[in-house]
């Protein structure tokens, strides 16, 4: 990004001849690819996570309750996002004034202009191919002898289609730096106060919604925040320290068990929830659809809001807990909300701070998750059965 920046501050009449059509075509060309990727990708592991959530019987009633806590949290923490998102955007909005796209209304090259097509299409499918997913779920829930082989070839698929992405993503430097350089041609350094405001405004909104799990133990927990913040400490620093919420599995486990929680609802409900819940998503993500909205004049509406949060809550099922993959699986939501993916790019480029909050926020809240389910759940009932199981 720095060396873009650098190269979009050079003499523009060499820029604009010399550099930019093929800029501009060679990132248009990556987004393309990587959406051609992201979209299948989010649609085949959202489909073998809702199978496999719908699936496991192994916690049952905790499992009910874990999920209807699951979304209040994530309504929650919307809702903290978009008002903490509205009030640093009216203190820092008149510091950071609109800029122009990231490519041309009219496009440099021909090429460029037809992946402007393919892009416009994809938008198209996206929101299809979600609720095609979504009934396709539910139908074959309800089919459990074909069951196993669509589960099995989705799974071949996404693995795939992830080493696909490996292979795409060794050309994303080089496209970050396309980006920012038309970005810079165009705008001057308005980009480097636009990734300090982004990153500070990202990690503090992250911290907040870090801070409400706390108050929610507080209120509907079965502990105390004292002993909770003691023993969520070791997986919290794995948490920083990995950026994955996986691999903070088996620290959390006894994080959780350190909280006073029976070795069998541990060990059952909390890989569940670590597998599938990502609050990251619905926090950090909108605060990126206002600064991108306000960054390309794009009016805010409500409906488009709510839109975005609906889709948003929906594909959270379906990211993995891996470094990074959360922000490929976003991708589609921001096209369908109609936010050009070249400034969503060059924000996810930024994520190597604020993705050490998003995992320490997933890891957290599934600990408070887990705490509050346990203590409106029937603690006798859950664990004589889960004891009966074993």
């Amino acid at each position: 990004m720095l060396i873009g920046i650098l190269l979009g501050l050079l003499p523009a009449a060499w820029n604009s001849k010399h550099m930019l059509p093929y800029a501009e075509g060679f990132a248009k060309l990556w987004i393309v690819l990587l959406l051609l990727l992201a979209v299948p990708l989010v649609t085949t592991y959202l489909l073998v996570s809702l199978l496999r959530l719908l699936q496991s019987k192994a916690i049952g009633k905790m499992a009910l309750h874990g999920m209807g806590v699951h979304v209040i949290m994530l309504v929650l923490g919307a809702l903290i996002s978009v008002m903490l998102s509205m009030l640093l955007l009216t203190i820092v909005a008149p510091a950071t004034s609109a800029w122009a796209g990231a490519t041309s209304q009219e496009a440099t090259l021909s090429f460029t202009h037809q992946l402007s097509v393919v892009q416009a299409w994809l938008a198209r499918m996206i929101i299809p191919v979600i609720l095609i997913t979504l009934v396709s779920t539910a139908v074959l829930n309800f089919i459990p002898s074909i069951k196993p082989l669509v589960v099995h070839v989705a799974t071949r698929t996404n693995k795939l289609l992830f080493a696909g992405l490996h292979y795409l993503f060794m050309a994303l430097p080089l496209s970050v730096m396309c980006l920012a350089m038309i970005i810079t041609m165009r705008n001057g350094t308005l980009l480097v106060g636009v990734a300090g405001f982004y990153i500070i405004g990202v990690c503090a909104i992250l911290g907040t919604a870090t801070i409400m799990q706390y108050g929610a133990i507080y209120f509907f927990g079965h502990t105390t925040v004292k002993n909770f913040f003691r023993a969520m400490l070791p997986a919290q620093f794995v948490a920083a320290s990995t950026c994955s919420s996986l691999a903070t599995l088996p620290a959390l486990l006894v994080s959780v068990k350190r909280m006073g929680i029976p070795d069998e609802v541990a060990g059952s409900a909390v890989p569940v929830f670590i597998s599938f819940f990502r609050i990251n998503l619905m926090v950090a993500n909108p605060f990126s659809f206002f600064l991108l909205s306000h960054l390309y004049n794009l009016p805010i509406e409500w409906p488009n809001l709510l839109f975005f949060l609906g889709l948003m809550m929906v594909t959270s099922f379906g990211s993995p807990g891996l470094p990074q993959t959360g922000n490929v699986y976003s991708l589609p939501v921001f096209l369908a909300a109609g936010i050009p993916l070249e400034g969503v790019v060059l924000l996810k480029a930024l994520d190597a701070i604020p993705d050490v909050f998003k995992t320490i926020l997933n890891v957290t809240e599934t600990a408070t998750v887990t705490s509050v389910t346990f203590r409106f759940a029937s603690r006798d009932d859950v664990v004589t059965k889960l004891q009966t199981r074993v």
